[in-house]
């Protein structure tokens, strides 16, 4: 469990986590701009995923701390290393739909 000096220390969007998690923002949105236009939320999901493509940076900073708070991170706030890429991808996907709805009100 995250102390509350490593929510700190990790709750700034800079660094190798951040980086990381801007890799997942990139990797979703490539994902986003393939999938069906079915799927639930779908044109806010591809609006999103434009816009991260030309400045994820932008959408890091904005959506840094939501993603932070998935369970799994915050497990490893601590020692980042041991997260997976996998687990940061997990976070970003499963909060799509909730960033992509949020950019659009």
């Amino acid at each position: 469990m995250a102390t509350l000096q490593d929510i700190y220390a990790q709750s700034q969007p800079n660094g190798e986590l951040a980086g990381r998690v801007e890799g997942a923002f990139i990797k979703a949105s490539w994902a986003v701009l393939t999938e069906d236009v079915g799927t639930t939320d779908h044109a806010n999901r591809l609006a999103l995923a434009k816009q991260v493509l030309i400045a994820p940076r932008a959408y890091v900073q904005k959506f840094y701390r939501l993603v932070i708070s998935d369970a799994t991170i915050q497990a490893s706030l601590g020692n980042t290393s041991a997260l997976d890429d996998s687990d940061i991808e997990s976070a970003v996907n499963g909060l799509w739909t909730t960033m992509a709805n949020a950019e659009a009100s």
